[in-house]
C-alpha cells in the first residue's frame, strides 16, 4: 500500500452547503475515485439515480431491488409505508445502495 503524505492533503472543500446539482455530484464522484485509486482499491462504476419520496418508498417495499418479481405482499408493504410517512410517524433514508456491479445508488431528493 502507498505512504500517504499528510502534508500534501488537499483540505479545499467540496462543497460548504445542503443544496446540490448534478455537477456537483460529478464532482464527489471524481474525488471518490482519485482517492480510492490513491488507496489503490478496486471499485465498481457507479450508477446515480435521483428519485422522489413515491419512489423511495416504493424501493423500500420491494427491498431496494431494482428488479424483482411482481408479489402482493410488495404493494401491502408500499401501502403501509406510504401511510406511515404521511403521517409523520416513519421516516426515509435519503439514499439506497445496492453493491453490485456496477453500484446503483438511489438517492432521494
Amino acid at each position: 500500500m502507498a505512504m500517504i503524505d499528510s502534508m500534501n492533503k488537499d483540505t479545499t472543500r467540496l462543497s460548504d452547503g445542503p443544496d446540490w446539482t448534478f455537477e456537483l455530484l460529478d464532482v464527489y464522484l471524481a474525488e471518490i475515485d482519485r482517492v480510492a485509486k490513491l488507496y489503490q482499491l478496486d471499485t465498481y462504476p457507479h450508477q446515480i439515480e435521483v428519485i422522489t419520496s413515491e419512489q423511495m418508498m416504493d424501493a423500500y417495499s420491494s427491498v431496494g431491488m431494482p428488479i424483482n418479481y411482481p408479489h402482493w405482499s410488495f404493494g401491502k408493504k408500499f401501502i403501509e409505508t406510504e401511510r406511515l410517512y404521511k403521517h409523520g410517524q416513519q421516516g426515509l433514508a435519503y439514499e439506497i445502495v445496492i453493491n453490485s456491479n456496477p453500484c446503483i445508488a438511489y438517492l432521494m431528493e
